[in-house]
């Protein structure tokens, strides 16, 4: 099914988005003030001959709601949970680009940005993105071009993390497993959490379909709870569920192609997250 594409090899550690390449210089989004939103995506599929082609009602929701005047409901920046790609073709990829521009040119005609570069479109793998050696189109396509980082926003206090995992294979491997408690341990600020697999699900009939190592969901859980974090946002299921550990909040949101998405909102002087599910 994947080839010989290994976790381990491909995503042993996370990457922090402020030290790579001179030219990624402004990584983190533009945020202001103490209250911001992103937009979570998931599961776009394209290629895929199942579902709806959601492209155009999507962009007329995102025009509308980035013409609200409601600063903080506004997505500022976009997170998209991966199954770009259904086959893992790189002309796929490609249909996802320029839907990514379609979205930049919108933000810039709308104001939320002054440059279609400004606005960012954050990207992690799925499982279908590895199919026929995908992961070399992701890579050379897909911002930020790897599947495993974090990165800081503070705005007031400490501000928040954000961190995106690589779970395409089912698993995290052990070394990136290791390297996610090492630096969530030693960054004492509220976080969130993107991952495509799902790492609980709220059990229930979804069990075939999260993370099947038991020890590694429960090392994972135990992390969240531990280190400060907020909340989790997955995909991969194509349905809604969700499930409350009263520490921290797992989310998993409905496929892009069945017209679902997940806008988030941060108040960083309260540390807190609040999922705001939309239909187009």
């Amino acid at each position: 099914m994947f080839g010989e594409e290994n976790v381990d090899d491909r995503s042993s550690s996370l990457s922090s988005l402020e030290s790579q390449k001179p030219d990624f210089s402004t990584q983190t989004p533009e945020v202001s003030g103490n209250v911001y939103s992103g937009l979570v995506i998931t599961d776009l599929h394209y290629g895929a001959d199942w579902g709806e082609d959601n492209e155009q009602d999507f962009l007329n929701w995102l025009e509308q709601r980035f013409e609200s005047g409601d600063a903080e409901k506004i997505p500022r920046f976009i997170v998209n949970l991966g199954d770009t790609a259904d086959g893992g073709h790189r002309s796929e990829f490609k249909d996802y680009v320029e839907f990514e521009n379609k979205i930049k040119a919108l933000a810039v005609k709308c104001t939320v940005v002054q440059k279609a570069d400004d606005y960012k479109i954050y990207s992690i793998l799925g499982n279908h993105d590895l199919y026929n050696n995908g992961v070399e189109s992701y890579e050379d396509l897909c911002y930020p071009y790897i599947s495993s980082y974090y990165f800081n926003i503070s705005l007031s206090g400490s501000g928040f993390g954000f961190y995106f995992l690589d779970t395409a294979n089912g698993t995290m491997g052990t070394s990136q497993l290791e390297d996610f408690k090492n630096k969530i341990s030693s960054d004492s600020r509220p976080k969130i959490i993107f991952t495509h697999y799902p790492i609980y699900a709220g059990a229930g009939k979804y069990l075939l379909m999260r993370l099947q190592n038991t020890l590694e969901r429960n090392m994972l859980l135990s992390y969240f709870a531990k280190y400060n974090v907020k909340q989790v946002y997955e995909g991969h299921i194509h349905a809604r569920t969700w499930f409350d550990f009263t520490k921290f909040r797992e989310d998993v949101i409905q496929s892009f192609r069945y017209g679902a998405a997940a806008v988030f909102t941060v108040n960083e002087s309260k540390g807190t997250v609040s999922t705001e599910i939309i239909e187009f």
